[in-house]
């Protein structure tokens, strides 16, 4: 008789798992928006990897010429 009153003076079950799936919805939300803040370059900062930089003739061929220089050298 003792073990039946014993038994229903715990929480709910339900009041047990709601805060606990809020806690880990709201620690993935914050790993993610860290993730994103932090450790994500903002889109188009930087050089586009898709982009050829404009050189002039001039620069080019100044270009070219070291190029050829350094693979000469040992």
């Amino acid at each position: 008789m003792a073990n039946r009153h014993l038994r229903g003076r715990g929480a709910p079950k339900r009041a047990l798992i709601g805060p606990l799936v809020m806690l880990g919805s709201g620690m993935v939300a914050g790993v993610l928006l860290w993730r994103f803040l932090m450790l994500e370059p903002p889109p188009g900062a930087g050089l586009r990897l898709g982009a050829h930089p404009q050189l002039s003739y001039q620069e080019r061929h100044a270009l070219d010429r070291l190029l050829a220089e350094r693979h000469v050298r040992p």
